[in-house]
């Protein structure tokens, strides 16, 4: 009895310093951020970013933040990455759009699977993690995916972006696939945007008045909404969003509460 006395202290004072350690831990990691009752997730893709970047007073104006999904990052000059460096510290997110913008269901039909993750994915990974920018988030070029590659790539992003269009006649708020309530956004590897370059422009003229009825939809229903463009300027080049039509988006959703999140923001 003379020495189980000493033992039982022993290994009470072995488990408090276990449990204060761990609580240690516990609190030296950061809260998930906690998600808003619905919100809008705003994505920009390519290599715009000399554009982007003008647009940091627009965006910090509305307290919005964005995702930018970057191709050829063995391409980009001291400027560009200056210019990302620059997103990044305004907040907005830095996401994967491949090393060379293949269309990944194409490739791997052609190729396999073990050859794209090698030739698309895993060298713009590496180069952008060695810049700085480790990304989370991957959006398909040209919205090509199949469930098979989505489940390869969820082993290296948190989420994926695909993509759909409207058909003739549909409204966006009926869109079904780009809305995903906000208590199932955890368990939705690939979120499904859709496209609104042009949109208030001769080609899209009647987009802008669907982008704030879509973003209406969300708020009330308590979703989350998922958007795509490109360029961010008057005229190009390429597709684009006018400045004047992104703020009156961002406007919108923040007269109606909506919050602006980032594909980093998402659980």
């Amino acid at each position: 009895m003379r020495f189980l006395l000493p033992l039982l202290c022993l290994l009470l004072f072995a488990s408090i310093s276990t449990a204060a350690e761990n609580g240690s831990a516990l609190e030296a990691k950061p809260a998930p951020k906690a998600l808003p009752k619905a919100g809008v997730v705003l994505t920009f893709d390519d290599r715009n970013m000399n554009q982007w970047v003008k647009q940091i007073p627009l965006f910090q104006k509305y307290n919005a933040q964005v995702t930018f999904f970057v191709d050829h990052f063995q391409t980009l000059t001291p400027q560009q990455i200056d210019a990302l460096k620059q997103l990044k510290a305004a907040g907005h997110a830095i996401g994967c759009h491949g090393a060379r913008h293949r269309k990944a269901v194409d490739y791997v039909r052609a190729h396999g699977m073990e050859r794209y993750l090698k030739d698309e994915i895993d060298p713009a990974v590496k180069r952008m993690t060695d810049a700085g920018f480790p990304p989370t988030c991957f959006a398909y070029p040209s919205s090509s995916r199949n469930a098979e590659i989505d489940q390869a790539l969820l082993k290296t992003f948190r989420h994926l972006r695909g993509g759909t269009g409207l058909t003739a006649g549909q409204r966006m708020r009926d869109l079904k696939s780009i809305y995903v309530p906000v208590d199932q956004i955890a368990d939705r590897g690939c979120l499904i945007g859709t496209g609104i370059d042009y949109a208030g422009t001769e080609k899209r003229p009647d987009y802008l008045v669907e982008i704030k009825d879509a973003l209406d939809h969300a708020q009330q229903r308590g979703e989350i909404v998922i958007f795509y463009a490109h360029n961010i300027s008057d005229k190009g080049p390429g597709h684009h969003l006018q400045p004047r039509v992104l703020e009156a988006i961002l406007a919108h959703a923040q007269q109606i509460g909506l919050a602006t999140l980032t594909y980093d923001d998402l659980p």
